[in-house]
């Protein structure tokens, strides 16, 4: 395969800030948290279609472990200011425990696929009712009065936390994290048939280097995002990012325009040879979760290089 003597001050002045940042903060909860569901109380279930088109009910299909509710919207400047951190949170307690549900309040379905998959590239799993906020069953069901709104719900599917505010989410997630409560639910990641070996000798066999990306010596590592569901079937296959694609520096007879369209055309080519390769593996081994085979979403390097 191609294959940093106002030190004090400064301090000072640092320390107001951050202080006066929490007040707010703490402040945030007293107005728009209240009337949210108590911790141990059992939430409501709920059975809708993900973003990739699955039916899912919450119960029986998100894996047993902690859960984080995150009701938020593409349009809602708060929810924009805390997904990177969000984002953050998910990567790092995804596989420790922890499962991640995006709940939209979008009507715009191609807004809100673009802001998941596009934009932020959240990581989970997300649903909408697709219907304005106040008409949604989950505002009622939720009682969603600010955006964004968090839940962090138990193993038994009740209430431990309820917030408008991420640091507190953080906070909640290293105090059961430092307390080994969330050792039990560590996931365990899916595998190709055959190990690692195998699945080398797969891409080898199944990769195609695109004539046009060959030609211009134009090289890429792609990365497939996908879902490996109880069953070991891949599904929901999309392009996650690049880390590198450009026209050799040895071309010097390329102007800029010619460059970027080449690059364009190489990128959209590798995008296509990438997800005909993951669509086309045979399944795999299932991800586990306290004993249970469960769906998991997986990222998958793919190299475009010449050796």
């Amino acid at each position: 395969m191609k294959s940093i003597r106002l030190f004090g001050v400064m301090m000072l002045l640092a320390f107001t800030t951050i202080a006066g940042a929490q007040d707010v903060s703490e402040n945030l909860d007293g107005k728009y948290a209240t009337e949210l569901l108590k911790p141990g109380t059992m939430v409501p279930d709920f059975t809708l279609k993900s973003l990739s088109g699955e039916v899912m009910n919450f119960k029986n299909d998100i894996p047993d472990g902690y859960v984080v509710l995150d009701f938020w919207a593409s349009w809602c400047g708060d929810c924009r200011k805390d997904m990177p951190e969000m984002r953050e949170l998910a990567n790092k307690y995804l596989f420790g425990g922890v499962d991640f549900v995006g709940i939209s309040f979008d009507t715009d379905s191609v807004k809100w696929k673009n802001c998941v998959q596009d934009i932020y590239k959240l990581p989970g799993f997300h649903f909408s009712e697709l219907k304005k906020w106040k008409e949604t069953q989950f505002s009622k069901d939720y009682h969603i009065s600010w955006l964004p709104t968090m839940y962090l719900i138990n193993p038994d599917r009740t209430v431990n936390l309820a917030t408008v505010e991420v640091s507190k989410l953080a906070k909640r997630l290293a105090e059961l994290k430092d307390s080994g409560q969330l050792e039990k639910y560590r996931l365990k990641m899916p595998e190709y048939t055959g190990g690692i070996d195998a699945l080398v000798s797969f891409l080898s066999q199944n990769l195609k280097y695109p004539n046009a990306c060959e030609k211009a010596g134009v090289e890429a590592k792609v990365f497939v995002r996908f879902c490996v569901d109880k069953d070991g079937n891949i599904s929901d296959a999309r392009i996650n990012g690049y880390k590198q694609i450009s026209v050799p520096s040895y071309k010097t007879n390329l102007t800029e325009d010619q460059r970027n369209s080449i690059e364009q055309q190489c990128c959209q080519l590798f995008e296509q040879e990438a997800l005909r390769v993951v669509e086309k593996m045979p399944r795999w081994k299932p991800g586990q979760r306290a004993g249970k085979n469960v769906k998991v979403q997986y990222v998958l390097p793919i190299n475009f290089k010449f050796h």
